[in-house]
């Protein structure tokens, strides 16, 4: 019963390229269902970044085109994430589970419905961990340094806070063994680049304070004298969330002791992302979303991780488990609003 049991998930939902297909045409559909019988979540997009204002009114104007883009954003966020696990043998065994895994993940509730900056701010997240995985070893890094450096300020002028993960960009540089002094520099001149045209395009339109706004965020932080103004639902639901998040950090952790040097270091790197990504996510509590998207892209390479490599039947039914309370969280937010958020 174990090895058929073992075999079955490994056939069906692990090594079958088939799977992705079918997860691809069934989140289509039920992102669209959601679409029909939700609409677009109505919740303002703070000012943090330094184009949006200039994308905004066709998506506010067209409500299908920021459901289409939102839509095509999540399928290049898992092609991203499965590319970066096909080109650097992330994962050593053959899965499909890198591209679907996300898919899922950013379509069960109504708010991944809306185009919004945070999206392309991580598609140029996970784009620049391509030029820093490339520097594993690498005799000449600074060129990707550069590379990474400036994938991270294209990022950031769709949403501020991608420049806050340069300093774990620099760590991880390190860990690939080619930090030194001509990295940093070229990692800071390749954002100084970025922002030297956007602030050069500011001052052609005559709004410096434009280009001023966007770098406040980084000062409002939530004050912790006060309590965060949850109800008892919501308390429940963001343990929940927190229970799922460590439960498969802690799970895989026991698999990366057992993997080389690379793919320690990558898994590893991308636990610091996520965890780092709900340290901001509280420390900037009402002020902006993105680190659930960070935290969410970066979960599906942990989870894709410790599922691909699994063989337990516990673990294997946990599997579907979650994807049944998956499913069930999607159908609280299709039939009904009592979803806590």
């Amino acid at each position: 019963m174990n090895t058929l049991l073992v075999r079955n998930f490994k056939s069906y939902f692990v090594e079958s390229r088939f799977i992705s297909i079918v997860v691809s045409i069934t989140v289509i559909v039920l992102r669209f269902l959601m679409f029909l019988r939700k609409g677009l979540p109505d919740f303002p997009i703070n000012n943090t970044n330094f184009s949006w204002s200039y994308i905004e009114p066709i998506f506010q104007q067209y409500p299908i085109a920021s459901f289409l883009s939102s839509t095509l954003s999540v399928f290049i966020i898992s092609y991203l994430i499965s590319e970066l696990n096909i080109r650097y043998g992330v994962i050593r065994m053959r899965t499909s589970m890198p591209f679907y895994v996300p898919l899922v993940l950013f379509s069960i509730h109504p708010f991944f419905l809306k185009m919004t900056p945070d999206y392309l701010g991580l598609i140029f997240i996970l784009w620049s961990l391509f030029p820093l995985l490339s520097s594993y070893q690498y005799r000449y890094s600074h060129r990707y340094a550069f590379q990474f450096g400036a994938l991270m300020a294209i990022a950031a002028t769709f949403q501020a806070y991608a420049l806050l993960f340069l300093p774990l960009w620099l760590i991880g540089l390190s860990a690939m063994g080619g930090m030194s002094f001509r990295s940093l520099i070229a990692s800071i001149f390749g954002i100084f680049l970025v922002f030297w045209i956007v602030f050069a395009l500011y001052v052609f339109g005559d709004n410096i304070i434009g280009f001023i706004d966007p770098f406040k965020c980084f000062t409002e932080i939530y004050d912790f004298t006060q309590l965060p103004v949850f109800s008892v639902p919501q308390w429940g639901f963001i343990g929940t969330i927190f229970l799922f998040i460590f439960f498969f950090i802690i799970a895989d952790n026991k698999q990366i002791t057992r993997e080389r040097s690379f793919t320690k270091k990558v898994l590893i790197f991308s636990t610091s992302i996520i965890i780092f990504s709900i340290l901001m996510q509280v420390l900037y509590l009402y002020e902006t979303l993105f680190w659930i998207y960070i935290a969410t892209a970066f979960l599906s390479i942990i989870i894709a991780h410790f599922y691909t490599n699994t063989t337990l039947k516990l673990q294997i039914l946990s599997f579907f488990i979650t994807l049944a309370l998956l499913t069930f969280y999607y159908c609280l937010n299709f039939f009904t609003d009592l979803s806590p958020f």
